[in-house]
């Protein structure tokens, strides 16, 4: 073989092994991050299997445990043997189900929410339950109930109205203005309409022949006028009374139906011993039909309306809760990082026994409710909640750890047997390259022969 054939052989043995040691390398730096992607594929796992998931324990009439993963539907369920518990978001609102927002919506008091639970108040008589239905009904249902409030409207507008002056200036004098002129007109005509009762009287019984009638009913009238000046309550009422009158619109009759309808029912609850008519149980006049169903919507009734039986301005702007989104409701991830996140907090409800606080002695069946509080606690510190291991999470875990595993085997697999194939050809050609290089100094070293000879 000539030199030159020799040197150009000898360059592509050298092409040759420079790019098979360069696909070596690549082989190499690929099998380094099989090696990387096995280390995290382990450290995934390894998460996976330290995984913990909440959950929530609550015990059957038999006592025995329940235990389920905790969602917010799994708080809100009511269940005899449960605690009961309520999520708030940042602003303190309590965050309910659907369900319970639109009863709520529905209900005007405390009695209504609860019967949309099947919650129903069973009264010691049918008379009782009768007056009752017609105090806590509107009349266009055929109650009474808002009878007193259109005559408690007729009061504030008298109230809110101006009134004439002694000039007859209308609209001169603020109501406590004409209230005091009015106390000083009464004051000073009953003493004379007195006065002269009394000396028509005296000249009577002297045997003077005169006719007492005129100052009897004069008397008589400045008395109810004085009588209706006495307090400023008095009056105002007096004054509601006459629109009404005027108006012929019959709202003070029907107040008076209101209160005949309220003297029968509250006689009858005392003549049958009830000392407290605002609460359940044996001392009341009414049981509820259960009665720890009831507490427990009761309860929720305080949380989203305040302390009053009947639905309160808050109540009506839903300014004490918002509505969960039912997805979030069902899902339990969403409640356990909400919770671990400090994204939503909770409470839990307590009750301890006390009487209901009648804030209007003409409503009986308004009151406010005493007894009730929400807690604020740390779910960490709930005594129903409980982490065990995510079975679920482990399992997908090690389902995708083993995929991943196979994956990186069979590449592994394939690059050991490119590499083994790269060495064996790099071996060859290695072997080529020094058998090539020693005929080419061979034939160098018999061409310096031949032109040194």
């Amino acid at each position: 073989m000539g030199i030159s054939a020799s040197q150009a052989r000898l360059l592509s043995i050298t092409a040759r092994l420079t790019s098979n040691e360069y696909e070596s390398q690549q082989i190499s730096n690929a099998k380094m991050r099989l090696a990387t992607k096995s280390e995290q594929a382990s450290n995934e796992y390894i998460a996976a299997l330290n995984t913990r998931q909440l959950q929530f324990v609550t015990y059957d009439a038999q006592g025995q445990a329940i235990t389920e993963a905790l969602t917010a539907n799994a708080l809100y369920q009511y269940s005899d043997m449960k605690n009961q518990y309520a999520l708030l978001n940042a602003n303190g609102q309590a965050m309910v189900s659907t369900l319970d927002a639109k009863n709520f919506e529905k209900a005007a008091n405390l009695t209504e929410f609860l019967a949309l639970y099947g919650v129903e108040k069973t009264y010691k008589t049918e008379s009782l339950a009768k007056n009752a239905q017609l105090l806590e009904t509107d009349s266009n249902a055929g109650g009474v109930g808002d009878y007193l409030t259109k005559w408690e409207e007729a009061i504030d507008a008298a109230i809110a109205s101006r009134y004439p002056d002694d000039a007859g200036n209308e609209g001169a004098l603020a109501s406590d203005e004409r209230f005091q002129l009015d106390k000083a007109a009464a004051f000073y005509e009953y003493g004379e309409a007195l006065s002269f009762y009394e000396k028509q009287v005296t000249l009577y019984n002297s045997g003077v022949n005169v006719d007492i009638s005129g100052a009897t009913e004069r008397l008589s009238t400045a008395k109810q006028k004085y009588s209706d000046t006495i307090t400023f309550d008095k009056w105002v009422q007096s004054k509601a009374y006459e629109t009404s009158t005027a108006k012929n619109d019959g709202v003070y009759e029907n107040s008076m139906k209101y209160y005949e309808v309220l003297e029968e029912f509250l006689a009858e609850a005392e003549d049958l011993g009830c000392t407290n008519v605002t609460k359940a149980g044996d001392n009341g006049a009414f049981k509820y039909n259960d009665a720890t169903k009831a507490q427990w919507y009761t309860n929720l009734w305080y949380k989203m309306n305040g302390a009053s039986s009947d639905k309160s301005v808050q109540g009506n702007r839903a300014a004490n809760y918002t509505v969960l989104d039912p997805k979030l409701a069902a899902s339990k991830d969403w409640l356990q990082d909400a919770l671990e996140q400090g994204i939503i907090s909770i409470e839990v409800a307590s009750y301890k026994d006390a009487s209901n606080l009648v804030e209007d002695e003409s409503r009986p069946l308004t009151v406010k409710l005493q007894g009730i509080s929400w807690t604020p606690t740390e779910y960490g510190s709930c005594i129903d909640f409980t982490e065990v291991d995510d079975e679920a999470a482990i399992a997908k875990a090690e389902a995708e750890y083993q995929k991943k595993n196979n994956e990186i085997s069979a590449k592994d697999k394939r690059y050991q047997s490119k590499i083994k194939t790269l060495d064996t050809e790099h071996n060859a050609l290695q072997t080529q390259y020094e058998s090539v290089k020693s005929a080419m100094t061979k034939n160098i070293d018999r061409s310096f022969k031949t032109f040194s000879g």
